[in-house]
């Protein structure tokens, strides 16, 4: 259970409407790419037909994008029909993989959550004895402070830690890298101890040089893991064509920064990690009894885009 005396930050009881979005600096892409994450999590989970958790997620992501979020859902039909998009399937399958890594016979006591965005997962994961390590570029670290800042009265509770202690490292992994393991360790990180690292959402946006070097750079002492979700080459390939951005514009901002698929990233872990795991979420909908919303509009088989998630031992 959450300490009550516990709270990320001394939250402002007599916070106004959020409002901090519309002053950020952060670039485009990633506002584009946090922002709808964190709001397809939570209309997905304020549809009452689809069991799903995420009280926070609304907030983070502020009120405009929950509208066009909600506009989607609504015109695609998939409301009240227990349909739940891939990007919140990918965010339950992740939360069963770091609480079977934390809990399990692994007993992983620190978690790296790299390119952390409007990740709720301290605030949802009962791991009371894990550390947990939040980097981001500083920006986005300042601005999800100030959003937990601004959390209203009703939504207060939700702000407790469930973990053992949150440490935000505001770093950019594209021009900072060398600086990862000192600025965990100056917040606590054990580098002897092992380690969970997870990149849900990150490694595709980053060329193969840059995760080659970022998997160089890891914590890696024995017995560490590492979560990785990837897309695959066929879906890279289709948010590419002219004709799919024809009819989903929202493509056009995203295929570009999308520069590594499964394929690629196979060659760039080095012989530090071991792929031991990978799991089609498609397949993970129909395994743990889940109905995956799906683009009607997509022409190829869902399960050959469907993204994937490693898992990945330190050797």
């Amino acid at each position: 259970m959450p300490n009550p005396d516990q709270h990320d930050n001394q939250v402002n009881t007599q916070a106004e409407p959020q409002t901090v979005w519309q002053a950020d600096e952060i670039d485009k892409v990633s506002t584009l790419s946090c922002r709808t994450v964190a709001a397809i999590r939570a209309v997905d989970a304020e549809d009452v037909t689809v069991p799903y958790e995420e009280p926070l997620a609304a907030w983070l992501a502020g009120d405009d994008w929950l509208g066009r979020i909600r506009q989607i859902k609504q015109a695609s039909d998939q409301y009240h029909k227990g349909l739940i998009n891939d990007v919140s399937l990918r965010c339950i399958a992740i939360d069963a993989a770091v609480l079977d890594a934390c809990h399990g016979s692994a007993g992983i006591k620190q978690v790296v959550l790299l390119g952390a965005g409007m990740d709720t997962r301290p605030y949802r994961l009962e791991l009371p004895d894990v550390a947990w390590f939040e980097v981001d570029v500083p920006a986005m670290s300042d601005l999800k402070q100030r959003l937990i800042e601004q959390v209203p009265e009703p939504l207060r509770p939700n702000t407790l830690l469930r973990i053992g202690r949150l440490e935000r490292v505001p770093l950019d992994l594209a021009t900072s890298l060398d600086e990862l393991l000192p600025m965990l360790i100056a917040r606590g990180f054990d580098a002897n101890a092992p380690a969970l690292c997870v990149m849900e959402g990150l490694v595709y946006y980053l060329s193969s040089d840059e995760n080659r070097e970022l998997f160089r750079k890891l914590p890696a002492a024995p017995g560490s893991q590492a979560l990785v979700t990837c897309i695959p080459a066929a879906l890279k390939t289709m948010v590419n064509d002219p004709a799919v951005q024809e009819k989903m514009p929202h493509y056009r901002m995203i295929a570009p920064a999308w520069k590594t698929d499964l394929d690629e990233l196979r060659g760039t872990v080095g012989s530090r990690w071991t792929i031991t795991q990978e799991v089609n979420l498609f397949d993970y909908a129909e395994h743990s009894g889940r109905l995956l919303a799906v683009d009607k509009g997509i022409a190829l088989d869902h399960r050959d885009v469907a993204e994937r998630y490693l898992v990945m031992n330190a050797t």
